[in-house]
């Protein structure tokens, strides 16, 4: 007898729901104990924990949660793990507790750890969070410092395999096939021996070719997929891939086992109280019912899901229930409520609308202003609205620019971690900036630097962080400490960059750059074009940069560095053109260098804080009602005297 498609795929179905293995919960409470008595680490613990979490129900959560706790205060490292891993039970289970806040303790907890790539499993985690609720260029930001952070570490590489899922999730959903594809594949490598991140990586790739409309391959990678998980008892993902078949074969036009596919995995789903997934069962079954023309019972499905998103505060998926319903509505020529429900689906959307919304609005303005007059005003707001949604993007945009470069800043925190006794006045001239800040952490000291690079505002930013990207790479890829050496690896590596352009691209950065070492009492220090100012016992020391920029250049010699044996209470200043070229006063002239000078000088005495609140009052007064003309970055630090211990941020192999 010859089994249909149909026929072998629930066989293998049947099979999975039958095997009978040793439960997960006793295996992983038993390592527990094994912790418990010293006998095993608990890292081996946790990864088993992470990698089977989405597995277990919510009451062997709060069982396992528990007698966590009770160890979890043996290392501050354990603390971090233990804190996060309430957050993933949260994320899988809400009831557990609130994720925002405990994913982002745990992001905390990490950074005062520097534990960078837990912090970076962290942020995956939490990039779940804003991805539900509709914030995906939050949860973009947070994918890509995860991936920098996680940078390859073997304990977290479940998440770091998991954030490209997440990164080819969201490009899915803007329709960006060919990056969800790129991303899903670099995720792949990532899985090995992580059978379900491996397995829901697989059908991921079979959505994508699905959405393209490559059926036949999408069917293939359903069936690795399927295949990886078949002993696995991965209800969760188990109930997607049957999901996901159905849709399948709704496509192939086979409306039968497309719902009967759909009504298992909702079974599933519903006894597993997997709600969130619940949402896009009931939207695929009603775009089922609605391309056979049962406009009743796919309105009741789209209806079901909506509510189910609302409670669930899925936006991201209610945004999708809005545009269904609305089709509906316009199928069976209820024109009114079909508007209703497109309007509330633009506003969710929160995308400027694309030319088949705008086609779309303009036939439901045409039917719509034949029933009232009021229903014309309607839809005139309604185009007012699409003309300030786009404004609205527009200044989104610019937003998440400048939350992607504050991201390449460090913060606060750390700063004043490695440099207790220091100021930063940053003000950029526009919402992005040329100018920019930076510090790593290394086993000789602590490298901090003061940048500014050709122009401001977007195009300033954009070579700011390519700047920022090369300097990153010069100490932590090629372990480079000596500034000179930083500054040569750095222009190099700027240059490859702007080779890849057709065109010629002259852009570039000037820059002050320091390695404090607290241990010898010296600071090495190289600058481009950018000087430095050391005052010391009252008197003003200054060192001439080097004359040429980070970038092409005519001068092509190579930076050198120059040290500084520190003394108590050197006061360091390096800084951009920016402040000393703002025009301002009475006459409208430039503030210049040597008045900069004089106003250091004169607060020398002041506290580091009080400095730099005396640098912003007095830049301000000067500029009055004249335009600020260019980004402005001035760093002061003041060196005590006192050998702190060692720093590290990476090993050399």
């Amino acid at each position: 007898m010859c089994l249909s498609i149909h026929d072998i795929l629930f066989f293998i179905f049947e099979r999975m729901l039958q095997e009978k293995t040793r439960s997960l919960f006793e295996k992983i409470t038993e390592e527990l104990a094994l912790v418990e008595k010293g006998e095993i680490e608990l890292l081996t613990f946790y990864n088993q924990f992470w990698n089977n979490a989405v597995l277990l129900p919510p009451d062997q959560h709060k069982v396992i949660l528990a007698r966590l706790k009770k160890i979890s205060n043996e290392s501050d490292q354990a603390k971090c793990w233990y804190i996060f891993s309430e957050g993933c039970s949260s994320t899988f289970y809400p009831s557990l507790g609130n994720v925002f806040e405990q994913l982002s303790e745990s992001i905390e907890s990490f950074r005062r750890i520097n534990d960078k790539p837990g912090e970076g499993a962290a942020q995956t985690m939490i990039s779940l969070y804003f991805k539900n609720i509709g914030e995906l260029d939050r949860a973009l930001e947070y994918l890509q410092n995860s991936i920098l952070n996680i940078n390859g570490n073997e304990t977290y590489r479940m998440f770091h395999a998991i954030a490209y899922y997440q990164l080819g999730e969201i490009h899915q959903l803007m329709k960006e096939y060919d990056a969800a594809i790129d991303f899903y594949n670099k995720g792949l490598p990532l899985t090995v021996s992580l059978t379900d991140t491996s397995s829901r990586l697989l059908n991921a790739l079979g959505t994508v070719y699905r959405d393209k409309n490559q059926l036949e391959l999408a069917f293939e990678y359903y069936q690795k997929a399927l295949k990886q998980i078949e002993t696995r008892n991965n209800h969760l993902l188990e109930s997607k891939i049957i999901a996901d078949i159905g849709n399948y074969f709704f496509k192939k036009g086979d409306y039968e086992q497309a719902m009967e596919y759909q009504t298992k995995s909702i079974k599933i789903r519903k006894e597993q109280n997997f709600g969130n997934a619940l949402i896009t069962n009931y939207l695929e079954i009603a775009e089922l019912l609605l391309e056979q023309k049962k406009h009743a019972e796919a309105l009741e499905y789209a209806l079901m899901a909506e509510k189910l998103a609302k409670e669930l505060n899925v936006v991201i998926k209610l945004y999708k229930a809005y545009h269904v319903i609305s089709v509906i509505y316009e199928a069976t020529d209820d024109t009114a409520l079909s508007l209703v429900y497109y309007k509330k689906f633009h506003q969710s959307n929160d995308e400027v609308l694309h030319q088949e919304n705008a086609r779309k609005i303009k036939q439901l303005n045409m039917l719509h202003e034949m029933q009232s007059v009021q229903k014309e005003k309607e839809m005139i707001q309604l185009k007012n609205v699409v003309l300030k949604s786009a404004l609205d993007e527009l200044e989104a945009s610019v937003r998440y620019a400048r939350r992607i470069q504050t991201a390449i800043l460090p913060s606060n925190t750390a700063i004043k971690a490695c440099l207790p006794d220091s100021f930063i006045f940053y003000k950029p001239k526009d919402v992005v900036a040329g100018d920019f800040y930076w510090m790593e952490k290394t086993k000789e000291g602590i490298i901090f630097a003061v940048a500014d690079c050709t122009g401001h505002g977007v195009p300033g930013a954009i070579v700011s962080v390519i700047c920022s990207n090369a300097l990153n790479r010069s100490v932590n890829e090629y372990y480079l400490s000596d500034p000179g050496q930083i500054l040569n690896k750095t222009c190099q590596l700027v240059l490859e960059q702007f080779e890849k352009s057709e065109d010629q691209v002259n852009d570039g950065m000037d820059i002050s750059l320091c390695t404090l070492d607290p241990k010898n009492k010296t600071l090495l220090w190289c600058g481009a074009n950018n000087p430095l100012w050391i005052i010391r016992r009252g008197e003003l020391l200054t060192s001439a940069p080097n004359k040429r920029p980070i970038g092409k250049h005519i001068n092509t010699s190579p930076f050198t560095s120059q040290r500084i044996e520190l003394q108590n209470n050197d006061l360091i200043y390096i800084f951009s053109d920016g402040y000393k070229d703002q025009f301002g006063g009475e006459l409208g002239k430039k503030f210049k260098s040597s008045a900069l000078q004089k106003l250091i000088l004169s607060i020398r005495e002041k506290s580091m804080e009080e400095q730099g609140n005396i640098l912003e009052q007095t830049f301000e007064n000067w500029k009055g009602d004249f335009e600020q003309i260019d980004d402005v970055c001035v760093m002061g630090v003041k060196w005590t005297g006192i050998e702190t211990e060692p720093i590290f941020s990476y090993k050399k192999d």
